[in-house]
């Protein structure tokens, strides 16, 4: 039976038992700020299971996308690669929620197993807690023989010291002996370690609330959590030993294998290609969710995935990097989860630029590993630990793997405290009105979407500590009954405006939310602000006017790019002001002049379309059934908004926006940037702001035609005209730069002003110039390599030491007597209060104190006929 029809059997068996199919949520948790990602099926029901929320349907079924990354130690991590650990995989479940418990449980997981799965009762083994006799009762009644059922202490569940708890009932599968731990009567319960068990189902059976104190009490709803790994569910009924044997593994690790050499052992050479099959699969769809690789966070979870792939693939010659085979990822899973098709390209070219800026540092960093792990000490140090880390990019969890490898330990507790010192010095001050983390704050009724004025009660002044009077020019934030003002959200900036009392007015300078209170930070202008007294909030009309005017133009952005660029583009963020809008989306390379153009012809288009807004709320399923795009990173309730122009763009946003498109005005693209690697940033502006735009870049245009005595059309053609009379001057230039200082004679032997030093030390041949004319870096450099070239025939030491700066280069029998550029380059700069550093064969510095040049060559020289007498 094949996985995707092993999926569909677990979710249609259980419809047909009465469940409501879920659609598996994203891996990027919305809901749990202690997760970064859905680590179980169980995740996105918990608002369901605890009773915040009611469940669509007491009874429920799913298929949940799982990623587990963050906060593995480095055995855990260096066990994905065996036969059955992964980041990411499948969890199918079914849940109870005061609807059937034990025996239904029971009864529908052995209907399911023997019959629609066609098992083999009699190598199924259910486990439960001894005490459990209800349990036991149950799996004998549906033909389970007493001796068949395993009995396990640690078969209790409990999310923590207090709260739901109960037993819980595993099922295994006897692969049937011998096990390798060589008893012929070997039973689950004896934990012999061996190989014969493997647990495919876990039924958890919550009945209890655990208070401090450890006593219990029956739950109001008993409820049924029920967890089957696909993939471990998938090697019994394709009768494999291994997840990676299953079919929609097999094409994945192919397409690795044929790319890779065959000079790796083949035990290492296995476990290397199920870490590239494990890691690319998790980073297609962690990338398809929305993740993109980063410093911290996801981000970061995701780049140490992709980088320990990357380390697997050199360990086996891997030809073309990790992204050829995500076509296999998408031909083995797109089916059941579409997502990863419409954003292959995305996966594709993040995976090579992450391939790409890691290798540019991971040879560095390596030599600088094995150089530690060859040192001979037992611990590689916290410190350097760090610097592997802050400087090449190595992980520290891969810097603990390696070292493991060799017998080494690292310091992780001076790792950490390099690393907490580094946040410290980061850290931003951020200043707050000391609303949040602070006391219970009352709620705010938003009325600002249908008026911009309205009577309003102060409720409260001052964040930790509540005042009742604010006096005129004190500052603080106020808490309304009801506002008229949009609080900062999903990149809109937060209403400005006044509230206006008896003798006296507050000028409204931000307004922010504290759960569900909206905080406006006022300023009294005239008269004290009282706790009590009625207010009349008025928000600036024409700020709000030009701030809707650029959050609608962001939705058309969004819908232009997707158009343009393909339904792959996803929103990364935006920021929307009065006088801008910035909008951070996902894609791997800047745009075309053709493409920006075209996008902006899509936006202005549909403004002067003058499409009609509409609003309606919705439940977010049926949101995103009508199409909506929603941000991936955003928490939404239950109820949505959905803002919709003309049919054209339609959007979950809670932000304000104007009635028609045309009211936009017009909309120009101010830039186009990379603000991080896959992700670029459009600057636009729109109304008031695009006219000031368009003045201002019209004021310089004709400025710059009047300088250039030129019409404005003819501008282009004469900056041309101008930038090639520039290159050419700057080529004479340095041409005569060069004349000044070219080593083309033969050179003296003693040194002479204005000519090169040739010497031989032993078997290395040895030419310095000491270059007195002004010649900047790429003089310097150019000159070193000809006389390294012309005058060494491209072996030995060539220094050349001018006015601010000084190049060496070393050639390779030089290095094999030990002379490195880096190392002369180092200790000469040092002499002359410089700094400087390079490779073994090519390295320049800078100088500070030129009189000091006769001192450093002279221990250049010196250094190079020491080695020479040595060779």
């Amino acid at each position: 039976m094949r996985t995707n029809e092993i999926r569909e059997r677990f979710l249609s068996y259980f419809e047909h038992h009465g469940h409501h199919r879920l659609a598996s949520a994203s891996l990027i948790t919305h809901d749990d700020p202690s997760l970064l990602f859905t680590v179980a099926g169980m995740v996105p029901l918990k608002p369901y299971i605890t009773g915040e929320v009611p469940p669509p349907n007491p009874l429920l079924a799913s298929c949940q996308k799982c990623f587990r990354g963050q906060g593995l130690s480095t055995d855990d991590i260096a066990a994905v690669g065996d036969s059955s650990h992964h980041t990411f995989f499948e969890m199918l479940g079914n849940w109870s929620i005061g609807g059937y418990f034990k025996e239904g449980a029971i009864s529908l997981a052995w209907e399911l197993l023997t019959v629609d799965f066609a098992l083999d009762g009699d190598r199924l083994w259910p486990s439960i807690y001894p005490e459990d006799s209800e349990s036991e009762r149950f799996w004998r009644q549906v033909g389970v023989p007493a001796e068949r059922i395993a009995r396990f202490t640690d078969n209790w569940w409990q999310a923590g010291p207090t709260g739901p708890c109960g037993y819980d009932s595993e099922i295994y599968w006897d692969w049937g002996g011998p096990c390798s731990c060589r008893r012929a009567d070997c039973r689950p319960d004896d934990e012999c370690g061996g190989d014969r068990w493997v647990e495919i189902w876990n039924l958890v059976l919550m009945e209890f609330n655990q208070d401090e104190t450890g006593g219990r009490t029956p739950l109001p709803k008993k409820t049924v959590d029920t967890g089957m790994g696909l993939e471990r569910m998938a090697t019994v009924l394709q009768d494999v030993r291994s997840d990676y044997e299953i079919d929609i593994f097999t094409g994945i690790v192919a397409s690795f294998a044929q790319r890779a050499a065959d000079a790796a052992p083949p035990a290492e050479r296995t476990t290397s290609l199920r870490v590239l099959a494990d890691h690319v699969r998790a980073a297609t769809f962690l990338i398809a969710a929305g993740v993109l690789p980063a410093t911290e966070a996801r981000g970061y979870v995701l780049r140490r995935v992709i980088r320990r792939a990357s380390i697997h693939g050199r360990r086996v010659g891997l030809r073309g990097g990790l992204a050829p085979s995500v076509a296999a990822v998408v031909e083995a899973m797109g089916d059941a989860y579409p997502e990863i098709v419409v954003n292959r390209a995305l996966v594709e070219n993040t995976l090579r630029s992450e391939e790409e800026a890691f290798a540019r540092t991971l040879d560095a960093g390596a030599d600088r590993l094995a150089g530690l792990l060859d040192s001979g000490s037992g611990t590689i140090p916290g410190e350097e630990a760090f610097r592997l880390h802050d400087t090449f990019g190595f992980p520290i969890e891969l810097t603990v793997e390696m070292a493991a490898e060799r017998g080494v330990d690292v310091d992780r507790t001076g790792f950490e405290a390099a690393m907490a010192e580094q946040r410290a010095r980061s850290k931003a001050a951020r200043v707050r009105v000391g609303f949040e983390g602070g006391p219970q704050l009352p709620d705010t009724v938003f009325v600002g979407y249908d008026v911009l004025e309205t009577p309003a009660a102060v409720l409260r002044i001052g964040g930790e500590e509540a005042h009742e009077l604010l006096p005129a020019g004190a500052e603080d934030g106020v808490i309304l009954d009801r506002s008229p003002f949009y609080a900062e959200a999903g990149g809109q900036v937060g209403d400005t405006g006044d509230l206006l009392f008896d003798g006296g007015r507050a000028r409204v300078l931000d307004t922010t939310r504290a759960g569900t209170a909206r905080v406006h930070t006022v300023r009294v202008e005239e008269g004290t602000l009282a706790t009590g007294v009625t207010v009349r909030a008025v928000v600036d009309a024409e700020r709000r006017a030009q701030v809707a005017r650029h959050h609608s133009a962001t939705h058309f952005l969004n819908q232009a790019l997707r158009e343009v660029l393909g339904s792959g583009v996803v929103q990364r963020g935006s920021f929307v002001g009065p006088d801008h809008t910035t909008f951070d989306f996902s894609f791997s390379r800047g745009l075309t002049p053709d493409e920006l153009h075209d996008i902006e012809a899509r936006v202005n288009h549909h403004v002067r379309a003058d499409l009609q807004r509409s609003v309606d709320v919705m439940s977010l399923p049926a949101a995103r059934a009508s199409g909506a795009i929603a941000l991936l990173d955003e928490k939404y309730t239950e109820k949505v908004r959905v803002v919709d122009f003309g049919g054209w763009s339609r959007e979950l946003c809670g932000g304000t926006h104007v009635n028609r498109s045309g009211e936009v005005g017009a909309a120009i693209i101010v830039s186009e940037s990379s603000i991080g690697q896959g992700v670029r940033r459009i600057e636009m502006v729109v109304g008031a702001a695009a006219e000031r735009r368009w003045r201002e870049t019209s004021n310089s245009l004709v400025a710059t035609a009047r300088e250039l005595r030129a019409r404005p059309s003819e501008v282009p053609q004469r900056v041309a005209i101008l930038q090639e009379q520039l290159k050419t001057t700057r080529k004479e230039l340095e041409r005569a730069k060069r004349r000044m200082v070219s080593p083309l004679g033969h050179g003296g032997t003693d040194g002479a002003s204005g000519q090169p030093t040739i010497r031989t030390f032993g078997d290395l041949r040895y030419a310095d110039w000491l270059v007195d004319a002004d010649a900047d870096a790429t003089t310097i450099v150019d000159v070193t390599d000809r006389l390294f070239a012309e005058q060494l025939d491209a072996d030995g030491v060539a220094a050349v030491l001018g006015p601010t700066m000084f190049a060496v280069k070393v050639g390779r029998t030089a290095q094999q007597a030990g002379v490195k550029a880096g190392d002369l380059v180092r200790s000469a700069a040092e002499v002359m209060g410089g700094r400087g550093g390079g490779r073994p064969d090519f390295a320049q510095g800078a100088v500070k104190d030129a009189a000091k040049r006769d001192e450093a060559l002279t221990l250049i020289r010196n250094t190079v006929r020491e080695a020479g007498g040595r060779s």
